[in-house]
């Protein structure tokens, strides 16, 4: 990761009265003739503010880019998945997936998914190493057309959104080419057990490791694959980029969480990917919750598992948290009654005497036809909101009303969310 000389050097190239974007001098308070902001320490540069999503949505395109916009590559906009206004970020290109050479030889075709500059990401990055780019695109739209190219085309590698491996597989099966592909990569949301386990089975040959993006991040990965997918909780462990520096702070206090074994807290991620540069982020407050997998990795520094968006798969209950995380841990308990695959539905009812109750509503992934009435029994008797409590001791003690279990939707390949409140 990026120490802390060139923190103080990306702050100062940030805060400069020269520039470029003005959105920094902006949010830091700097007024006109004022020179660059420094710290000394890093208690100073702790106390620095964080950028979020809706200071970036604030602020004007020409503010955040530090290129004249004539230099820029693409924009490219959020998916809109918390409900925000869409975000256009500036972009250059894409630098430093080297980290995939070490998992596949890219001399064959490549299928990439449809989203418009990242054929031309993976493109560029085959050109850089010597290879001769042959990438197609995957179109969600068209699952079997897209697999018949792929086996015209001869492909044995693949990167695909977490919610299109599904129907992706089921076409390339079609296709007779699943077992051709050597190399799989996803991203985009969480890969449930339930995912992996149809990936191993479906590509029996692929190479399977899920990257960690962002459509704010400049050279969107936010952190390095610390393994291939095993099978293994967490199935997706990461470690800071050399490009990057990350923090751990409590989503509450915004106070700093050392990064030790078993810590949670907070994604904030510096990013500054090199010259040129459109937009380098300082303290930028992702939005997802993390926890610390090794102090130390074999990598250098400290890596990390995803549990979640903050303020989506976290919800606070009278006595604790309703934690996606603990969901999809007791619903692999009953492996053969449903997956790891759901949606958490909660409302609150008006209960007489005893004022509003939430009233929770747990969508599942079924395997076979169960008992749903008997399975919201045994998910309560498991799940825990806090160390000592669990949703049926809740209930018992009058603070929620008993969950019930509904068969789960098919979300028809987009992105999933696990937790909606009313």
């Amino acid at each position: 990761m990026l120490s802390f000389e060139q923190l103080q050097q990306l702050l100062s190239r940030v805060t400069g009265p020269s520039a470029g974007g003005s959105f920094y001098r902006r949010l830091y308070g700097i007024v006109p003739g004022e020179g660059a902001r420094a710290v000394q320490t890093l208690a100073e540069w702790r106390a620095l503010p964080t950028v979020t999503k809706d200071d970036l949505i604030a602020s004007p395109l020409q503010d955040r880019s530090f290129l004249p916009l004539g230099e820029l590559d693409h924009l490219r906009t959020s998916s809109g998945t918390s409900g925000k206004p869409p975000l256009f970020s500036p972009r250059t290109h894409v630098r430093r997936m080297d980290y995939r050479l070490q998992y596949h030889d890219f001399t064959g075709a490549f299928m990439t998914y449809t989203v418009p500059m990242m054929p031309h990401w993976h493109e560029r990055f085959m050109r850089e190493h010597g290879i001769a780019p042959r990438v197609i695109v995957y179109d969600p739209r068209s699952p079997d057309s897209s697999a018949r190219l792929a086996r015209i085309a001869g492909v044995e590698g693949i990167s695909l959104f977490v919610y299109h491996v599904q129907s992706a597989g089921e076409a390339l099966k079609r296709e007779g080419i699943a077992e051709r592909i050597r190399y799989f990569e996803i991203t985009g949301e969480i890969c449930t057990q339930a995912l992996y386990e149809y990936m191993r089975e479906t590509f029996p040959n692929a190479t399977i490791i899920q990257s960690y993006n962002s459509s704010e991040v400049e050279d969107a990965h936010m952190g390095m694959p610390c393994k291939v997918m095993d099978g293994t909780e967490p199935l997706a462990v990461y470690h800071g980029k050399e490009t990057h520096y990350l923090e751990l702070v409590d989503p509450e206090t915004g106070e700093a969480i050392e990064p030790k074994a078993g810590a949670e807290g907070d994604l904030l991620v510096t990013a500054y990917p090199g010259e040129p540069a459109s937009l380098p982020l300082l303290r930028f407050r992702i939005g997802d919750t993390v926890r610390v997998v090794e102090e130390h990795c074999p990598h250098g520094t400290w890596s990390f598992t995803v549990l979640g968006r903050t303020d989506m798969d976290f919800l606070k209950v009278a006595g604790g948290v309703l934690r996606a995380e603990e969901i999809a841990r007791v619903l692999r308990l009953f492996p053969d009654r449903v997956t790891d695959r759901f949606s958490l539905r909660c409302s609150e009812v008006q209960v007489p005497g005893r004022g509003p109750l939430l009233s929770p509503t747990l969508e599942v992934e079924l395997r076979g036809t169960p008992d749903l009435e008997q399975l919201a029994k045994d998910v309560s008797a498991q799940l825990r909101i806090n160390p000592v409590m669990t949703w049926q001791q809740g209930v018992e003690q009058g603070r929620y009303l008993p969950l019930v279990c509904a068969p789960l939707a098919d979300a028809g390949g987009k992105k999933h969310r696990r937790i909606i409140p009313s």
